[in-house]
């Protein structure tokens, strides 16, 4: 059942949630190819059902439009100022967003969309790396420093689950488990989750850019998706698929369905 349309459609007052994509991966250091998320995205979600046996919602019942996928530029500042732009138009509308990756740094520019919209926002990422790097291949936009550019920009209200590969420079309460991520947030405050899919074992998750060994179960993250429903959700994206390097296309399902499952707990 494709609950993503692969024509972009008109915002409406009836829509509760818009996705788009943001295609875009000069900010990748390892390999290229993630500007093609999106389209695979799309063309996954018609392998899977509307319905969420978990939450109990149908996608058809939810007001959802497609916003298509974003014509980005080459540099990366002015890139990150148009997915900001994009993202802020929407959020101003009370829409709830899905970002549709491209690498992680697009992140960078929907939070500082957001940020213009919710002031008090506070951020939750999922990936397997720390992000932290100050600049990396000459870069401070690369998504390798993405988790403190985010850090900066949401004055520390940020946190990662499911890091394992580090540089040795993190500061350390920015990286938490699971059952200690909801001590930290505020329930007073909006969130946006990051989801870099690469935080995914890459037994079950193969066609990301940078996979690395010994990552959550997807069953891990429903279960955080569960504990996360409580909370104000304002939007979330799904980064870093790698379409070829998903020969049997599993990745894509996976991120299909996590923008599925993230829609019905959050929004449905």
């Amino acid at each position: 059942m494709r609950f993503l349309e692969a024509e972009p459609q008109k915002t409406n007052v009836s829509a509760k949630i818009v996705i788009f994509g943001a295609p875009f991966e000069n900010m990748s250091s390892y390999r290229k190819g993630s500007a093609l998320g999106p389209a695979a995205i799309r063309k996954a979600s018609q392998s899977i059902e509307s319905y969420s046996r978990i939450f109990r919602r149908d996608l058809k019942d939810i007001k959802i439009i497609d916003g298509g996928d974003l014509i980005l530029r080459e540099n990366p500042e002015e890139v990150m100022e148009q997915i900001a732009q994009n993202a802020e138009k929407y959020l101003e509308k009370n829409l709830k967003i899905v970002v549709l990756g491209g690498d992680h740094s697009i992140t960078v520019g929907v939070v500082k969309g957001a940020l213009s919209v919710y002031p008090d926002l506070q951020g939750v990422v999922l990936d397997a790396h720390s992000d932290w790097r100050e600049s990396y291949e000459g870069s401070p936009l690369s998504h390798a420093c993405t988790v403190r550019r985010l850090w900066e920009m949401l004055e520390g209200k940020v946190w990662v689950v499911g890091a394992r590969s580090f540089y040795g420079a993190e500061m350390d309460e920015v990286y938490v488990l699971a059952e200690e991520l909801y001590k930290n947030l505020d329930p007073q405050r909006p969130i946006y989750i990051s989801i870099d899919l690469d935080v995914l074992d890459p037994s079950i998750c193969p066609g990301v850019g940078n996979p690395e060994p010994g990552g959550m179960s997807y069953g891990q993250i429903i279960e955080i998706f569960k504990k996360l429903r409580s909370f104000k959700i304002i939007g979330m994206d799904v980064v870093e698929l790698h379409p070829a390097y998903d020969a049997a296309e599993i990745s894509a399902v996976t991120a299909a369905k996590l923008v599925q499952e993230g829609i019905a707990a959050f929004w449905g």
